[in-house]
């Protein structure tokens, strides 16, 4: 543990030091997807048409011209979001892996995880996959009723979660997890009951369940502000919200942090690096987290803005001014 340190003033104050530089959590954003989901506002494109390569091309920049001027120590988690991260091609997933390793050093015991789509997941992927070092998978489910998918959004069915899950077990995939969604339109208490139990027949060791926030630029908001998005009552998101924490904790997982649920010992390390305010440092077109901002130098922190003048913030402008899937509403 580390001792306190004196800081000498005329007031004698003690105090603790904040989380010393470097981190030791990774965050790398993949920002396409196979399309929009009506709720989603991250920073994510419908893939078809995108310089994609370009776009790895510049990731990779920024990862040497970041480990240049913040040369990082063992990383011992990962995480890479989106967007839809298995939307890469099995050679453009090798590549960015690949990369990945090249220039940040991974702890051995690294939990390295990746979020995945169903249905995006084929055998040549997962294998790509785990022998670029992925071991932890969470796919965003969100819900096993087809209508409500449908409903939100999602192009995957019920039955593509299953089959995903399955693919990756057989891939060799151990530590998997899925998102649930409630507080959906017109979701009820009995549906999310069903997507419960049907989750966790799969018997895997997290899962993720959000409850659906409406975020401004979003097909979904528009629909709230013209009074036509059905949502639960209050009262109804409260009592699913107290079905999910019973109904889990009976199964025998753990509620560690808000949204999520797990067995003992395979809690999401990286989640909890953000519940302990710990550093993340990150890649993408994503700001690199510090949590700690007093834990950098200003030379350090002016050096690292300077990395997004690369080839990645020019990729950026391409993506941007690219034409965008737009929904129609009457």
């Amino acid at each position: 543990m580390q001792q306190p340190v004196k800081i000498q003033d005329s007031n004698a104050v003690t105090k603790h030091p904040v989380h010393q530089w470097p981190p030791r959590a990774l965050y790398i954003h993949i920002p396409f997807c196979t399309n929009k989901c009506f709720y989603c506002d991250f920073n994510s494109y419908v893939a078809a048409g995108q310089p994609i390569d370009a776009y790895l091309d510049a990731l990779e920049n920024e990862m040497k011209l970041t480990v240049k001027e913040l040369p990082p120590t063992s990383i011992d988690t990962v995480f890479v979001g989106g967007g839809t991260p298995t939307v890469l091609t099995p050679p453009q997933m090798s590549r960015f892996l690949a990369a990945v390793r090249r220039y940040f050093p991974l702890a051995d015991h690294v939990e390295f995880t990746m979020e995945a789509n169903p249905g995006t997941t084929d055998m040549a992927k997962l294998q790509a996959m785990r022998e670029g070092g992925v071991n932890r998978i969470s796919f965003g489910a969100q819900s096993f009723d087809d209508g409500l998918l449908a409903g939100i959004g999602r192009i995957h069915a019920a039955q593509d979660v299953v089959q995903s899950i399955e693919n990756a077990k057989a891939a060799g995939f151990t530590n998997l997890s899925i998102d649930l969604m409630f507080g959906l339109p017109n979701q009820t208490l009995q549906q999310l009951t069903d997507s419960v139990e049907k989750a966790l027949q799969l018997d895997l060791p997290h899962y993720s369940l959000y409850s659906l926030k409406v975020e401004e630029n979003t097909l979904f908001h528009r629909l709230y502000e013209r009074g036509e998005l059905p949502l639960p009552e209050e009262d109804v998101e409260l009592a699913m919200y107290q079905h999910l924490m019973e109904r889990l904790g009976e199964a025998g997982y753990r509620h560690y942090e808000i949204s999520n649920f797990a067995r003992s010992g395979c809690e999401s390390r990286h989640n909890t690096t953000y519940w302990r305010n710990e550093l993340t440092t990150g890649s993408g077109l994503v700001r690199t987290v510090t949590r700690k901002a007093n834990a950098m130098s200003i030379s350090k922190a002016c050096s690292l803005i300077s990395t997004w003048r690369s080839k990645l913030y020019r990729v950026w402008k391409r993506i941007r001014s690219a034409p965008r899937k737009r929904w129609k509403i009457s």
